[in-house]
């Protein structure tokens, strides 16, 4: 019956203009009549067809405002319904863009009640959508943010736009399930706020392949720094078979060489020459033994210390570019553990490469510090300065090698230059009271 109705009165609509003009008819008829009845000079007919001329202005005149009311009328219900029809399906699209919905989401009030959720959030959240509705947001998805003033609800109560942060939402099962929570206004027709509109994206499996990248680059870095503790090692291995096997043998057949030119009889000139000149070639390669063991791995640094082998290796730099040093050391004598002062050494000898090759400089600052727990180095040279584009190159491997082995140890490596004032580079390990580093971390 109510279905009857409705339909009645869509029909009645629909015929506004006809109702006008209805309308006009029986007034046209009602107004003859009425004449007929009080002035009694005419028929009732010719009243109808021919009436007086103030007569026929007078009806048309309200015949036409009928008319025309049905008319505005008409037009009024049309766009009326149009305008239904248009909210009716921008709500239906709404709700289908809401429901169908990859993210979860749900819409709370000022109170922290829950209005809806969508099929996405009950999913997620494993409460089913009646439990739901009704209930605080904090009952139903509860994060560490929760009542708490970074709460991103609470941040929008507080007039703020647009809330986005990362937090852990517990499931009703317990499981924890990282999300990137956005929450926005809800504002009514007047712009007065009505709720929120919170939006949650699950980002488990990015959290997974996260994790993976870090144990993945965790394991790269201790695989690089083996290979550089193991590359060491066998540097100095090397320089140490070199020096005892091929060293002692050298001297030996300079000896012997010495012993063969005082027994050649006074008459063989040639024969003494050629043996001074085997004798040079002996000493110049001794010397390039020398030259290529300390290379390898200086004897000063197992026999002296760090100090005296940066000293060293500043003083053989020198000398072949002309570069002068200031050489800081506070104490003057510092003794490392083997594995971290050849960390620091091979550190240094990669910074004077860098200097021999872009910076263009002639002064150079080396400052050697041990504190209380902590060893630090600091080279500054006066040189055209290093720009910040080659610090982020990826290709500049003599960098990225300085950075790993402070990294190693737990450290910290910073270079930085300025245009034409030079470059400072500055590394930082932690170490115990007995100069050996602390247990690193590789990814902290």
């Amino acid at each position: 019956m109510i279905r009857n109705i409705k339909n009645n009165i869509d029909a009645m609509q629909a015929a506004l203009i006809l109702i006008g003009i209805g309308l006009g008819v029986i007034f046209w008829v009602l107004e003859s009549a009425a004449h007929i009845l009080v002035f009694q000079d005419d028929t009732f007919l010719k009243q109808i067809y021919s009436p007086e001329p103030h007569e026929i202005w007078m009806r048309f005149t309200v015949v036409g405002m009928f008319i025309s009311f049905g008319v505005c009328s008409q037009w009024i219900v049309n766009a009326r319904k149009r305008a239904e029809e248009a909210a009716k399906l921008a709500n239906i699209e709404l709700t289908q863009i809401f429901e169908t919905a990859a993210d979860a989401m749900r819409i709370v009030d000022k109170d922290f009640n829950v209005l809806r959720v969508n099929e996405t959030f009950s999913s997620l959240s494993g409460i089913n959508r009646e439990n739901a509705i009704g209930k605080k947001c904090y009952e139903v998805f509860y994060g560490p943010l929760c009542k708490t003033p970074a709460c991103p609800l609470t941040r929008i109560l507080n007039n703020e736009d647009r809330v986005e942060c990362d937090s852990d939402k517990l499931r009703k099962d317990g499981t924890k399930i990282p999300c990137i929570v956005t929450a926005t206004p809800f504002r009514g027709p007047d712009g007065e706020l009505i709720g929120i509109v919170e939006d949650f994206k699950d980002i488990s499996n990015r959290k997974r392949a996260e994790e993976k990248l870090i144990e993945s680059r965790k394991s790269l870095r201790e695989l690089a720094s083996h290979l550089q503790v193991v590359r060491d090692e066998e540097r100095g291995r090397i320089a140490r078979e070199i020096h005892d096997e091929m060293g002692q043998a050298l001297t030996v057949l300079k000896m012997d060489l010495h012993w063969l030119g005082q027994r050649l009889p006074d008459a063989t000139g040639v024969l003494i020459a050629k043996t001074m000149a085997m004798s040079k070639l002996i000493e110049t390669t001794i010397q390039s033994l020398k030259k290529i063991c300390s290379e390898l791995r200086p004897q000063l640094l197992d026999d002296f210390g760090l100090s005296a082998a940066i000293e060293w290796q500043a003083e053989e730099f020198g000398s072949r570019t002309g570069v002068q040093f200031e050489i800081i050391s506070d104490p003057e004598d510092i003794i490392l553990d083997h594995a971290y002062s050849t960390a620091i050494f091979r550190i240094f000898q990669e910074t004077l490469t860098n200097i021999a090759r872009h910076a263009n400089a002639t002064r150079a600052q080396v400052i050697l510090k041990e504190n209380p727990g902590v060893i630090e180095m600091v080279v500054c040279d006066n040189g055209k300065g290093i720009k910040e584009e080659q610090i982020l190159n990826p290709k500049s491997f003599g960098l990225i090698g300085m950075r790993e082995r402070a990294h190693f140890f737990g450290g910290d490596f910073r270079i930085s230059g300025s245009r034409d004032k030079g470059t400072t580079v500055k590394v930082s390990i932690p170490i115990d009271k007995e100069g050996k580093p602390h247990d690193k971390n590789t990814d902290r």
